[in-house]
């Protein structure tokens, strides 16, 4: 799966493999022929549930940590295992294995999708018959969700492999490879190359807009299965208000997040209870700002993304865990301890010893604490592993924000911040604003604070125009690795360097003749 020929010939295995089970919670394989796949209701029903059950793994683990800790937030600590160490150093190249592993496995899933799709397309030109009307209509509610996941996939891949959008340059700007239909080929001369940016973004909205007609969780989803584990118009909302706002469409993203927080569906967590509530989002999988939770149970995880901040679970002695990474002083310093309920919740004190023999007192990042439902009923170590959320309702306050500003609105810009801040903060009085620079730049530390962790930091700055600026800023210097390095705690990047962007991997560009002129600049 590390060229895009390979990941069409291995997905012609994987989605030849049915699904025994109608219920996407549980998904025992078994073996299809092709040539029969997608020709019943049962089929259709097996495939949606493979496209589900990718999510466990894109919105894990190295999916989200690769570019979080290439920006600003975490130090590696002394003697780490170099895990994301090339994106810590910024010495990635075309080759590294990260960067290969998000595109290649992002474009699997598009493979799935597209799979689904076409025999979608297939019911609708009368090619498969002997389907019900129901089951017509239950295929087109599954083909909406086939269409979103299309859409988040790309909206993924576009947010690191290209530049920042930019509404005048989007049309010269070098997007994503655009495959939308299931064509496994060896022939690769028949390869897609990279489409403008302006028509990758297009493909995102098209898959958008067909998911808001065809996606029905009434008909989706039984009384017996949680709505939160599955796509609904809600969550096709917010990613719509998502992509509006890296479009710097304003308007859109307005309407889209202040239609969705307008519904009171998923009212804010705060600080009236001490920030327990908010604390069990992290630790419980609970809440009611979640709008969209990634099925996960002790048989069917996703990959364990706090065990980069916490180090090995060790049973007998927790204290002398090592981590690979410790949140920067810088980030500590965001927060107002005694008042952010979003500080206990994300932080926790621990007195760490490294390699050296140094030891010292931090806060390690806590926001993948590991949900006890899950590691207390398996034999192997599940801890740090929690149930991923694409889609809180923070998000869209603070989209709603910056899109006013956007709008030059400083009134309802201020009114959106005010009123997460105050969900957030103990005794919090609303601040007042005269200044859209002032105000932008309080926001981008509150979706900072909020969203830390989640693998957001990248494409933000990306769209704020900023650089990555460590600042040298270090809990403790002797416990984390060469501190004051010009490439470790110290280091300093403009909004322009090139590894802002991602190189298109070598086994993509060695196979694929339409797009070896076309890779990332500094590759």
């Amino acid at each position: 799966m590390k060229t895009m020929k390979k990941i069409y010939i291995i997905l012609a295995t994987l989605l030849v493999t049915g699904l025994s089970s109608c219920d996407m919670e549980k998904y025992p394989y078994s073996s299809v022929e092709e040539s029969q796949y997608l020709a019943t209701m049962n089929d259709f029903t097996n495939a949606r549930i493979g496209i589900y059950s990718y999510y466990r793994s894109i919105t894990t683990g190295g999916y989200i940590l690769t570019p979080e800790l290439q920006c600003d937030d975490f130090h590696a600590t002394a003697g780490f295992s170099n895990s994301y160490g090339n994106q810590y150093r910024w010495d990635f190249q075309s080759s590294d294995g990260n960067v290969e592993g998000v595109w290649q496995n992002h474009y699997a899933h598009i493979a799935r999708c597209n799979y689904f799709i076409d025999g979608y397309n297939k019911v609708l030109d009368g090619t498969v018959t002997d389907l019900s009307d129901a089951n017509k209509e239950l295929i087109a509610a599954y083909a909406g969700e086939a269409y979103f996941t299309r859409a988040y996939n790309y909206f993924q891949l576009v947010g690191y492999f290209c530049k920042a959008y930019n509404p005048a340059t989007a049309e010269s700007d070098l997007g994503l490879p655009l495959q939308l239909v299931y064509s496994p080929t060896s022939d690769a001369s028949a390869y897609p190359g990279r489409s403008s940016l302006k028509a990758t973004y297009e493909q995102i909205l098209s898959d958008l807009t067909e998911a808001k007609k065809l996606v029905n969780a009434s008909k989706t989803v039984t009384q017996a299965q949680n709505v939160l584990n599955y796509i609904s118009q809600d969550i096709v909302t917010a990613f719509q208000a998502r992509v509006a706002l890296q479009m710097k469409d304003y308007t859109t993203a307005i309407s889209n997040s202040t239609s969705l927080i307008n519904t009171g569906k998923y009212p804010l967590l705060n600080s009236e209870d001490g920030g327990e509530a908010f604390r069990n989002m992290w630790v419980k999988d609970t809440g009611s700002e979640v709008i969209w939770q990634i099925y996960m149970s002790a048989d069917e995880l996703g990959s364990a993304t706090g065990t980069s901040f916490w180090g090995q679970y060790k049973k007998d002695d927790p204290s002398s865990q090592v981590m690979d990474y410790i949140p920067s002083q810088k980030l500590i310093d965001l927060y107002e301890q005694d008042r952010d309920i979003r500080f206990a919740a994300y932080f926790a004190p621990f007195t760490l010893k490294v390699s050296t023999g140094a030891t010292g007192d931090i806060y390690v990042f806590d926001k993948y604490p590991g949900n006890p439902d899950i590691y207390n009923v398996v034999s192997v170590d599940n801890h740090y592993t929690n149930k991923s959320k694409p889609f809180r309702i923070s998000e869209q306050y603070l989209i709603a924000a910056e899109a006013y500003v956007g709008n030059n609105d400083i009134v309802n810009g201020a009114k959106y911040l005010n009123l997460l801040r105050a969900s957030r903060l103990v005794d919090y009085v609303d601040v007042t604003y005269n200044s859209p620079n002032t105000l932008l730049a309080d926001i981008q530390d509150e979706r900072h604070k909020e969203l830390v962790g989640e693998g957001f930091r990248l494409t933000d700055l990306k769209r704020w125009g900023l650089g990555v600026n460590r600042e040298d800023a270090t809990q403790d210097a002797a416990l984390v690795l060469l501190p004051g390095g010009t490439n470790t705690t110290a280091l300093t990047k403009t909004a322009d360097d090139f590894r802002m962007v991602w190189p298109i991997p070598k086994s993509e560009t060695d196979v694929n003749p339409q797009i070896k002129g076309q890779q990332n600049p500094g590759y």
